[in-house]
């Protein structure tokens, strides 16, 4: 496995949360020492540009960023073909990783499961907090072309410059019911158009906590024939009343033992299709229960570290057999 560190906050709505991913990524060292052979280490740069796109913050600053870090390393991490464990300070790196993967598999279909209380498919157009992690679903999508929000011939074409980074050479389009939504449950009328429209598979709270195995089957059927699977998990799809830690907590979602149970149905069925994971938006500066909170990340990370390992030994031993 490969273990990578991305500590930009450029998108969130709070900082503090690159403090949660040093933290993970201490312990993890800690307990597997082994893993130090591959990481990768993704910081940001501040941009000294003049500041004119309206309606994302630290628009330009997030478009290099993209363009010439966040992209390329991942893009580099993709090719070694080892499983990448991913440490993300805020969501908005969602869309980075993502263009990466598509870059590298241009002629495969992706899916991508995402575990978050928020849908993330805002744009520059329909935003209203400008928030750059409400948008890396809407920049993968690119499906949004008007809204609120009216920009200018200057932003319209920055816009999509960022949404096609990556995709120079060319890809498949991403199919947007491919996209599957767990656990959302804040959501604007322009998102939930967007869902409706384009049939966005979305699974409730009820849904998950009623029958967990039949939104795994059915989740499995929704991705039957898609070649490559990303998983990306948001820890404010926990129940804010239980998990505080994390920059926009909602009430009424998952318990710790059912995102648990979820993570290890999912990783189980989709097995060797997932090409990296990713656990986003933990902030302990925002810690209101103590210890509680970091025994409930630490247990979700372990159990994909421990996929990620033992799959990686797997491949090792098949490559022994083939040799012997």
């Amino acid at each position: 496995m490969v273990l990578a560190s991305l500590v930009a906050e450029l998108g969130a709505a709070k900082h503090g949360s690159s403090v949660g991913v040093e933290k993970l990524k201490t312990r993890l060292i800690e307990c597997y020492p082994q893993i130090t052979e591959h990481m990768a280490l993704i910081r940001q740069r501040q941009c000294v540009l003049e500041r004119f796109f309206r309606y994302a913050k630290n628009f330009e600053d997030y478009y290099f960023f993209c363009k010439d870090n966040l992209i390329p390393k991942m893009r580099a991490i993709f090719k070694m073909g080892s499983f990448p464990v991913i440490l993300s300070a805020e969501h908005s790196g969602a869309f980075g990783i993502v263009q990466a993967l598509r870059s590298v598999h241009p002629d495969k279909k992706i899916g991508i499961l995402y575990l978050d209380a928020h849908a993330d498919i805002h744009t520059a157009y329909d935003s209203d907090s400008g928030n750059l992690h409400g948008m890396p679903l809407g920049m993968v999508l690119n499906r949004a072309h008007s809204g609120q929000n009216v920009l200018s011939d200057q932003e319209k074409h920055y816009w999509e410059s960022l949404c096609a980074l990556g995709l120079e050479n060319g890809a498949l389009d991403f199919d947007p019911q491919h996209l599957i939504y767990f656990g959302v449950r804040s959501t604007e009328a322009s998102e939930r158009e967007m869902i409706k429209k384009y049939h966005i598979p979305l699974f409730s709270i009820e849904a998950i906590r009623a029958d967990m195995s039949s939104v795994v089957q059915q989740t499995q059927v929704f991705l039957e024939g898609i070649d490559l699977i990303y998983l990306s998990l948001d820890v404010d799809v926990l129940d804010g009343k239980i998990f505080s830690s994390t920059g926009v907590r909602e009430n009424n979602g998952l318990q710790p033992q059912e995102l648990q149970a979820l993570l290890d149905g999912l990783l189980r069925v989709f097995d060797r299709r997932l090409v990296g994971a990713e656990i986003t938006e933990y902030n302990p500066e925002l810690w209101n229960h103590k210890g509680e909170d970091e025994k409930i990340v630490w247990e979700l990370l372990t159990s994909i570290v421990e996929y990620a390992l033992n799959r990686d030994s797997t491949l090792i031993r098949r490559d022994d057999d083939r040799f012997a």
